[in-house]
């Protein structure tokens, strides 16, 4: 009984590291302190990685390049219901006199996905001289990371750029547009899952201590 009860705190700690190890980037992003990439601007393009935190007033958005939508199956008719959908845009990072490029990522569920949204407007009116009578676009302020871009997506945005002929020679493509995608997180609300996860690991590890010890205690009072 204490070996079965063991192996199944094993297991869900395995499950419980894995999950802790995949959102590692999120994790980082909780504990680091996020930079204004608009007011101390960056000197190494390099520090753009999985698990940067940002918190700035964006003044710039491109338009969106894609979009993702979620889907599951009813149960009952077998039929497809439609779920959220996530909007991608082209968000420009100034490092040194130079300019990279992340996707963000935002949803009609996201507080500041209209702001976002009209950003968007508001700046590929400014690039094509399109006279508008909107009110020019506010800074929208956003807080969160960088994590890894899907390749479909990533192959998506460098696609964007070479239909508009953004860059004079598409080998800098390759180089300015990254792989990475801004999302939005709460900092406070990463921590505290970062911390749950953390006790519920050592309440297990205690656990299967015991149990383990048990095991050995019971199988000794067996032999004798």
């Amino acid at each position: 009984m204490y070996k079965v009860l063991r192996n199944f705190c094993i297991g869900i700690l395995v499950v419980l590291l894995i999950l802790m190890y995949g959102g590692s980037a999120l994790t980082r992003m909780a504990f680091s302190k996020p930079v204004d990439i608009y007011e101390d601007i960056l000197d190494d393009a390099g520090r753009l990685k999985r698990g940067f935190a940002i918190e700035t007033e964006l003044p710039l958005l491109l338009e969106c390049f894609g979009t993702e939508t979620s889907t599951q199956t009813n149960g009952y008719d077998n039929s497809t219901l439609i779920g959220d959908s996530t909007y991608y845009y082209i968000m420009p990072v100034p490092v040194g006199e130079e300019t990279y490029y992340v996707a963000l990522e935002t949803s009609p569920k996201n507080d500041n996905y209209d702001m976002l949204k009209k950003l968007s407007h508001s700046t590929m009116d400014r690039l094509y001289m399109v006279e508008s009578e909107e009110i020019e676009a506010e800074p929208v302020h956003i807080t969160g990371g960088l994590t890894t871009l899907d390749d479909e997506l990533y192959k998506y945005m460098k696609q964007w750029f070479k239909e508009t002929e953004w860059f004079e020679d598409e080998a800098d493509i390759e180089k300015y547009v990254l792989p990475l995608s801004f999302s939005e997180e709460n900092y406070v609300s990463l921590k505290i899952i970062f911390f749950v996860q953390l006790a519920i690991a050592a309440a297990l590890l205690i656990a299967i201590i015991i149990l383990s010890l048990k095991e050995k205690k019971a199988a000794a009072s067996d032999a004798s």
